[in-house]
């Protein structure tokens, strides 16, 4: 069963015999139902299948900063499934069943804005990150965005609104349970209003102290 919403020249949500109607981005679109496939997939669908599951799993715990890092990387495709797709084309390297994501060529935020000129990350007592940058053309209320993600570990911890990006200093303060674990870094930096954002810059990896 499907439901008209605006009558009958409206969208419609649901089935309807053979079509499907569903709502994306306050779009109304429509198709077919899919068919039950008998033939098995092949080798070329095995390989995009690891990849797609690989690189799935690695942003996985970056997922809430990907929400914002990737907003608006499309009209209809940001967030999550924008990250997913950049990094699967860009930063994905190696062979079936040894994929891998270099770190260096990834990015956990798209956008046009100004990057630092030149950004360092490094560990402080108190498990506690410090990051300062240079250069770079921002608004006052821009805000610097700050990732630290164990990559071994599967977990990440990061800032979607730290310091503003004039300040040319944040700080992330890590859980103890990151103590000893290495990390990998990036920054990048994001309007008041969420509307533009810049990409992230890989700055190494650190030892949390």
């Amino acid at each position: 069963m499907a439901i008209i919403k605006n009558g009958i020249l409206g969208g419609f949500s649901g089935k309807a015999g053979t079509v499907v109607g569903y709502q994306s981005k306050e779009r109304s679109l429509m198709r077919g139902k899919p068919r039950l496939r008998t033939s098995p997939p092949t080798p070329k669908e095995l390989i995009n299948r690891e990849k797609f599951a690989y690189v799935q799993a690695w942003l996985q715990p970056l997922l809430e900063f990907l929400r914002v890092g990737f907003q608006g990387y499309a009209a209809n495709f940001e967030g999550f499934v924008a990250a997913k797709s950049y990094n699967s084309k860009n930063a994905l390297i190696g062979i079936p069943s040894y994929f891998q994501i270099n770190p260096a060529l990834a990015l956990v935020s798209f956008g046009d804005m100004s990057q630092a000129t030149t950004a360092t990350a490094v560990a402080e007592s108190g498990n506690v990150i410090s990051f300062s940058w240079t250069g770079g053309n921002f608004a006052y209320d821009d805000r610097a965005m700050l990732v630290a993600y164990d990559i071994t570990g599967e977990r990440a911890k990061f800032n979607t609104a730290s310091e503003r990006a004039k300040e040319g200093f944040a700080k992330l303060k890590m859980d103890e349970s990151f103590v000893g674990k290495q990390v990998d870094v990036y920054l990048a930096f994001v309007s008041e209003d969420r509307k533009r954002r810049s990409n992230s810059q890989y700055l190494g990896l650190v030892t949390v102290l």
